[in-house]
């Protein structure tokens, strides 16, 4: 009988030491802090070139801070990181802030230090890309970033029936540890529910089941400063 405990205790750290692995497998160590700015710079310059913008990318008093938490995240500097590097990110600010672009160029360096692929989908596609892909199990493990969380469409019919995936599909991706970023412009408090203006909770969106678990699956980060697009549009 001993010997069988001692089988399933054994069974039990191997697959603690895979899932270890493969936590640190998004993180990349051998690089400088100097030559991730130049990857980050040139990556988001050409994002901001596609969308017939023609201007640098400008590190002020807003992103200064935090593109230097992405460079310890990327590395896994647990001492000077202020995040917990082995979750997912979940970026908010107000609207043309620079999330997006931040984001997007972001996840393109670490995706090509680390060969990983991160599934990017604006959050108003998210209910078309859960009606395919093999559903919501098609999207369980692999990492994914949902651009303007909060922004989709929260239920669904199915069959007559009125759904809500995006709940489940948080649920699910919490259960299996899928790696997970976001971008909004709402607090997880207000993607929680909606409440009055004495805090009382008016109506139910994603509500406390599924917050507690973004808790534990997000880093939260705000990114302050106003609108860069006014900026650019000049």
């Amino acid at each position: 009988m001993t010997a069988t405990f001692n089988d399933f205790i054994n069974t039990c750290k191997q697959r603690q030491q895979e899932l270890d692995q493969e936590l640190w497998a998004f993180h990349y160590s051998h690089i400088s802090d100097i030559e991730f700015w130049k990857l980050l710079k040139a990556k988001a310059e050409a994002i901001m070139m596609q969308r017939g913008i023609k201007s640098a990318f400008i590190v002020d008093q807003y992103n200064k801070d935090t593109i230097r938490q992405l460079y310890y995240y990327l590395t896994g500097d647990v001492r000077n990181c202020r995040w917990n590097v082995h979750k997912g990110i979940y970026l908010m600010g107000k609207v043309g802030c620079g999330k997006s672009l931040l984001m997007y160029s972001y996840l393109s360096v670490q995706d090509y230090l680390t060969r990983k692929i991160t599934e990017t989908i604006h959050a108003k596609q998210l209910i078309e890309l859960l009606q395919s892909e093999g559903g919501i199990t098609g999207l369980r493990e692999r990492p994914l970033f949902i651009d303007e969380l909060g922004r989709e469409n929260l239920e669904m019919k199915d069959y007559g029936n009125v759904v809500k995936p995006v709940i489940d599909l948080f649920a699910i991706r919490y259960e299996y540890g899928g790696r997970t970023y976001a971008t909004s412009n709402f607090t997880l408090d207000t993607l929680e529910a909606a409440r009055d203006v004495k805090g009382k909770i008016t109506a139910q969106r994603y509500g406390n089941f599924i917050r507690t678990r973004m808790d534990e699956m997000f880093n939260v980060v705000e990114l302050p400063g106003e609108n860069r697009r006014l900026r650019w549009g000049k």
